[in-house]
């Protein structure tokens, strides 16, 4: 397992299907050395380096139709769609516990992925001097944009990590892993589209124009990520674990037999294939 790193897209409520993966890696012991994430995917992973079996499911599914994690009027009222001091402070504080002494003692590397919004480029954040430190880096690393703050955090203006860097396995690369597990919340194939309104983000962001153009490319970083993804796949570099059929749940999704389905889907396909996987770890 050394040299080997696990990556998390992100993907909102698509990480239902990341949770049950997880789990279902923690279930049989496989832990990796190096763990990174963008979004959702940071916050499945930190669940998962702490050894929290279960959390992932609770946050996402249990508490997904709560009013105050997702609501449209907080949207129109404050132009927050998450309920961000909910999920940053009120869930892992309070309600579902987040074991930071598990996570301040994790044996794995892990890294979260932001974007620079002076840059447009990914900020990777891997030391967290302290428990605000951390849910401040997975704060930002969630920030979407239009229905979210950006995030001040040591001098850089943050947002979606999911922006800059989509899936971010360059981080695992730069880390010297020579092996790269994936984790993907949409299915083979699937092509992401051209934002609309380009016009309007270009405005709203203009203190940030590269931040705007990053935005503006999104689906170009995207595309190209997971052709190099299919390249490294084919080279025995890369496992990937994807959806196996088109979700039918949104980034915003809160029906909770929907989340619940999807987590089970991520359980059982990742189970379906541990075999290939194994013999991936250890080839």
């Amino acid at each position: 397992m050394q040299n080997t790193g696990l990556i998390l897209e992100g993907g909102g409520m698509r990480g239902a299907y990341t949770a049950g993966v997880l789990d279902y890696f923690l279930d049989e012991g496989i832990h990796f050395p190096f763990v990174t994430g963008a979004s959702a995917g940071a916050c499945n992973g930190s669940s998962y380096v702490a050894k929290q079996r279960g959390r992932n499911y609770e946050v996402i599914v249990e508490y997904g139709d709560h009013p105050e994690y997702i609501s449209y009027k907080r949207m129109l009222t404050h132009k927050q769609l998450f309920g961000m001091d909910f999920l940053f402070d009120k869930l892992p504080n309070h309600l579902v516990p987040f074991d930071y002494e598990s996570f301040e003692n994790r044996s794995s590397t892990f890294v979260v992925a932001t974007t620079n919004m002076r840059t447009g480029e990914p900020m990777f954040h891997k030391e967290f001097p302290d428990r605000d430190s951390l849910l401040k880096v997975m704060r930002a690393s969630s920030s979407l944009p239009m229905v979210a703050p950006s995030i001040s955090y040591q001098g850089n203006e943050l947002m979606d990590g999911g922006i800059a860097d989509p899936v971010p396995f360059q981080s695992s690369l730069d880390h010297g892993n020579q092996k790269h597990v994936v984790v993907l919340t949409r299915n083979e194939g699937y092509v992401k589209k051209k934002m609309k309104l380009g016009w309007y983000f270009n405005r709203k962001y203009r203190q940030y124009p590269l931040f705007a153009k990053a935005l503006l490319n999104r689906h170009l970083k995207y595309n190209h990520q997971t052709t190099r993804l299919k390249r490294m796949e084919q080279e025995g570099s890369a496992f990937v674990l994807r959806p196996l059929e088109p979700l039918r749940v949104s980034r915003i999704e809160r029906n909770r037999d929907r989340l619940h389905v999807l987590y089970e889907q991520g359980y059982q396909e990742a189970r379906e294939q541990e075999k290939s996987l194994q013999s991936f770890l250890q080839s």
